[in-house]
């Protein structure tokens, strides 16, 4: 039960944060910790924002399917998404806030997958 709450809120959080960066690919930049200087890049923002909100509706319907450990490992996969973003961004000097949302969303879907992997 805590899992499934727990890849809810997950999910609906990566839809938002996809369908913001569709949105408002600018505003949304630096919550990716990317800075923008050329408006054509807007697309790849917006290509991230398509990424977010693909892997949330996954979640959802694995959590439809109803397959536990099919649930654990789509969280865990999500849950490289994130540090691969922490380390790309990291890389390019980005601190404060984009680091710390990539870094804890990387920890919340490990969490998560360890609790739906454990059965809560």
């Amino acid at each position: 039960m805590v899992g499934l709450v727990l890849t809810g809120l997950v999910a609906l959080s990566l839809i938002g944060i996809g369908c913001f960066a569709l949105l408002a690919p600018g505003a949304s930049a630096g919550q990716y910790g990317i800075v923008v200087q050329d408006p054509r890049a807007l697309a790849y923002l917006r290509a991230m924002g398509v990424r977010d909100l693909v892997i949330g509706v996954l979640l959802l319907l694995l959590v439809g399917a109803g397959h536990r450990e099919l649930l654990a490992l789509g969280m865990a996969a999500a849950a490289a998404i994130a540090v691969v973003d922490y380390v790309v961004v990291s890389r390019d000097g980005t601190t404060g806030r984009a680091l710390l949302m990539h870094g804890g969303g990387a920890a919340g879907l490990l969490l998560a997958a360890l609790v739906i992997a454990l059965g809560f």
